[in-house]
């Protein structure tokens, strides 16, 4: 592990040495081409079929060493560290974020990854990669090990095959949030160049609940926000200075975010679409030629192409879309009704999401309810625009339920000053946030885990709430609120608090065990798991079957596999999805793991498997 650290410290002393950049900047690029990297190592050794501690470590090995040796080829160009201290300390501001971020990492570092989804789909890939040595599509129930965009998972998995470890899974959405808080801080230098404002524009970002929450979480929402904002960042750039590096790092930034998450495209269009109608703009007004911008769309298109090509071919092969999604799942997630109420509904429900603090959430909960009966006329719960029913958590304090409250509010005053200061480059900004929020709200189906879905916009939003905050007589009234806030959210994160203090916490803390950690929400699960993982290590069970009786296969596997890891081949069977054809096990198991809710008392698989005594909740062992 600390191979990749030693190597990005010095890939952002080499970027700070090459480009002569800000240190900010440098380390946002250095960000990215360590996404670019694992990306290589994975789909080049994977062909290989050579994914493993070995060929991870050469690989990491002699990409340091290079960085060494041109860093010391330069020593002489060396920048001298000086973050101008006057100011950096005049500005406690940045101090106090790094100080949440601190917080957030010790509750990273101390707790088992927990988050549902990482239990069931994030982190059982990485360890299904490890197990193949190949990133190749398999049978499997949870097809979302599949289609789901994997490069967040791809820079899991460096650290997890370097220290053999998943303590430090989390540090991917750690140093991301870090990133997308300065990247933040540099847009602000495109509407504004004051420092301050940049500083406080950091804070800002830094201090969104759903953003520290999900820093300490082993999932890919604060990833895929980053690669937007440095879109943008390009995007601003070219347009500004039609170069064809920039052009060059908007296709990086495209392809690396849409190989993070789906929801990329929809926070994508605008930015894309800025760009195309600027150049078109400039071309008309013959300030451009045509064909020098078409040989920037190349630049931008190839690089989006490569990193994003061999993900839609292996689902284009398995699903015939190279979306990975079929027609049946596409609709279980997007609205299949675009009618104005519904529209409205969806916009009134996800603002509502960000109003999950005590007292207020009742109040919310009863104003939508009210819009939908009496104005609207539409059913709150709509399954053609609801993919849970609604509900607002009376305290959301978790990487899938937090709201974002105080920074809502502060929503409507920054739009305002937005659009009445006539500066472009702010207006298209804020135009950028609105605009995509409206289209995710057209587009996906209301889920009571979506806030985390929007931090993309209230990192967008950080630009004008920031230069409009600055502005304002009271503005150290709200940034002291705010800052008290995020430090609330930093502390007691309820799955992961540093702080244990039920209810408004979990019972679990870090000196609980390891597997207490992954069942925080259902404690007596813990002692059952540790039944079967004990069970399956004293018998020296080698080859293993895993079913699912689950529509989706949401069932955890993990904490059995991590335990496990080299010690047993874990092979899913009888699969009911697409990925049935790719199931090519010759039977013969040890042991087949059953996640069911009414288990016979013989399984029938190559041969038949009788039920053990030694079971948990809705998973039970058989044995030949």
């Amino acid at each position: 592990m600390w191979l990749l650290v030693i190597f990005i410290l010095n890939l952002l002393l080499s970027f700070r040495l090459f480009f002569e950049k800000s240190w900010r900047l440098s380390f946002a690029i250095s960000l990215q081409a360590f996404a670019l990297l694992s990306f290589i190592y994975v789909e080049v050794l994977g062909f290989l079929n050579l994914i493993g501690y070995s060929s991870a470590f050469i690989y990491w090995g002699v990409l340091c060493l290079l960085t060494i040796i041109y860093n010391f080829s330069r020593r002489g160009n060396l920048p001298k560290f000086n973050l101008n201290l006057n100011n950096f300390y005049k500005n406690k501001i940045v101090l106090v974020t790094f100080f949440f971020f601190i917080i957030t990492f010790l509750s990273g570092v101390f707790y088992a990854p927990n988050t549902i989804d990482s239990l069931v789909y994030h982190l059982t890939r990485v360890e299904f990669w490890i197990q193949h040595k190949n990133i190749n599509y398999f049978a499997t129930q949870t097809d979302r090990m599949l289609y789901q965009p994997p490069l967040a998972e791809y820079m899991i998995l460096q650290f997890r095959l370097l220290a053999d470890a998943d303590n430090f899974s989390f540090i991917i959405q750690w140093l991301y949030a870090i990133g997308a808080c300065g990247v933040v801080s540099l847009l602000v230098s495109f509407v504004r160049n004051d420092l301050k404002v940049q500083y406080l524009a950091f804070f800002i970002a830094g201090s969104i609940p759903m953003l520290l929450l999900q820093s300490s979480s082993t999932q890919n929402d604060v990833v895929v926000s980053f690669f937007i904002l440095m879109t943008i960042y390009w995007v601003f750039n070219n347009v500004k200075l039609n170069d064809n590096a920039s052009a060059l790092l908007i296709g990086i930034s495209i392809g690396e975010s849409i190989l993070t998450k789906g929801t990329a495209y929809i926070f994508l269009f605008p930015i894309c679409l800025y760009w195309g109608v600027a150049k078109l703009m400039k071309i008309y007004n013959k300030e451009l030629e045509f064909w020098s911008q078409m040989r920037l769309f190349i630049f931008i298109f190839m690089p989006f192409l490569v990193i994003c090509g061999t993900f839609y071919f292996r689902n284009y092969t398995l699903v015939g879309s190279p979306l990975g999604v079929s027609k049946e799942l596409f609709f279980v997630y997007n609205n299949q009704s675009h009618a104005v109420g519904s529209i409205f509904s969806l916009i009134i429900r996800n603002i509502s999401l960000h109003f999950s603090v005590p007292g207020f959430h009742f109040l919310a909960e009863k104003i939508v309810v009210f819009i939908h009966e009496n104005l609207l006329n539409v059913n709150v719960n709509d399954s053609a625009t609801s993919f849970t029913p609604f509900d607002l958590p009376m305290f959301g304090i978790t990487e899938d339920n937090a709201g974002n409250f105080l920074h809502i509010l502060l929503f409507i005053p920054a739009i305002r000053y937005s659009f009445k200061s006539k500066n472009r480059n702010l207006i298209v900004l804020t135009s950028f946030a609105i605009i995509s929020f409206l289209l995710f709200c057209f587009q996906v189906k209301w889920q009571i885990w979506h806030s985390r879905l929007h931090i993309p916009i209230f990192l967008i939003m950080s630009v004008p709430i920031s230069i409009w905050l600055k502005e304002q007589r009271f503005s150290k009234y709200i940034i002291a609120l705010i800052g008290l806030s995020s430090l609330f959210y930093s502390v007691f994160c309820f799955a992961r608090p540093v702080i244990k203090l039920p209810p408004i916490t979990s019972k679990v803390y870090f000196t609980s065990h390891k597997i207490d950690h992954f069942f925080y929400m259902e404690p007596h699960k813990a002692k059952q798991y540790c039944d079967v993982i004990e069970y399956l290590k004293s018998h020296n069970i080698k080859r293993i079957g895993v079913r699912s009786e689950e529509k989706y296969g949401n069932d955890i596997l993990y904490p059995i596999m991590f335990e496990l890891r080299s010690k047993a081949v874990f092979i899913p069977i009888q699969m009911s999805n697409l990925t049935k054809v790719l199931d090519k096990n010759e039977g013969n198991f040890d042991a087949v793991l059953s996640f069911t809710m009414s288990p016979k008392d013989t399984l029938k698989v190559d041969k038949n498997y009788r039920k053990l005594s030694v079971n948990a909740e809705n998973l039970y062992i058989f044995v030949p």
